[in-house]
């Protein structure tokens, strides 16, 4: 049987990605489903891994022309 905190983890992740999707339905006014949320944030989530990626490979070229 699952402890108590590995077991509520899921709830209480699913009840944060809920009240942010309500936060910014209040905010922007538009209805934001809480799947619609997950996709977006998985896309913002790799574009920033990738940036960083990016950043680090080419950072170092960019820093050693430069100098």
């Amino acid at each position: 049987m699952k402890s108590g905190r590995a077991s509520a983890r899921p709830a209480s992740e699913l009840a944060m990605m809920v009240a942010l999707a309500k936060a910014i339905s209040r905010a922007t006014r538009i209805d934001v489903d809480v799947e619609t949320l997950k996709v977006l944030l998985i896309f913002s989530g790799a574009g920033l891994l990738v940036s960083l990626v990016a950043a680090m490979i080419y950072g170092q070229a960019f820093n050693t022309a430069l100098f």
